[in-house]
């Protein structure tokens, strides 16, 4: 919805003032799913989607009016295609790296938590006692508490993924200042080339 209200300033303002303000949101969002734990509620994980969206409409038009800038109008079709082209492989990349590191992190969590799960530990003990109460054996038991596990570890890696996400969208606030300065956004980049 903010969309169409964003394409109508970026010929007004700088749209690096555009694209920082979206990587602000970005940050801010990833810093609040950084602390999701197993127990989030459906407005817990929906809030920071809901404040996405603002971010969503502050960051496509301004980064392509950016990367367009300044080119002749017969460039821009290529120049787009790569745009696109850079774009969906960084993403495939990026996917690739955020899952082993999510899965390597989970590892990481599961070995941490499952240090303090000892017969010694009253509070392994009650829990494995409750799970005996209940009609469990030994190995549904352990089992089970292993799942809990799983879950908890899994959990700790994806906020220390959207933790370092955050801290990246702060850092490349500061790379979207290295490019020029976009005089009059795209549209008087594309007129400007037709004179």
């Amino acid at each position: 919805m903010l969309s169409p209200i964003v394409g109508r300033f970026v010929d007004r303002v700088d749209p690096r003032i555009l694209v920082t303000v979206s990587f602000a949101i970005f940050s801010l969002v990833l810093f609040m799913r950084a602390d999701f734990n197993t127990d989030a509620t459906i407005g817990t994980l929906m809030l920071p989607t809901v404040i996405q969206g603002a971010g969503m409409a502050a960051f496509f038009i301004p980064l392509v009016s950016i990367s367009l800038s300044g080119l002749r109008p017969d460039r821009i079709p290529a120049a787009s295609g790569l745009f696109n082209f850079a774009r969906i492989t960084a993403g495939s990349f990026g996917t690739s790296i955020t899952t082993t590191v999510w899965d390597r992190r989970a590892t990481l969590h599961h070995a941490q938590l499952i240090e303090h799960l000892t017969p010694n530990d009253p509070v392994t003990a009650q829990a494995l006692g409750n799970l005996h109460a209940g009609g469990m054996g030994p190995d549904q038991s352990y089992a089970l508490l292993n799942r809990m596990v799983d879950a908890q570890a899994f959990m700790l890696s994806a906020d220390d993924i959207f933790y370092v996400s955050g801290m990246l969208f702060l850092g490349l606030i500061a790379l979207v200042w290295l490019a020029r300065p976009v005089r009059g956004g795209l549209g008087a980049a594309s007129s400007s080339g037709a004179h």
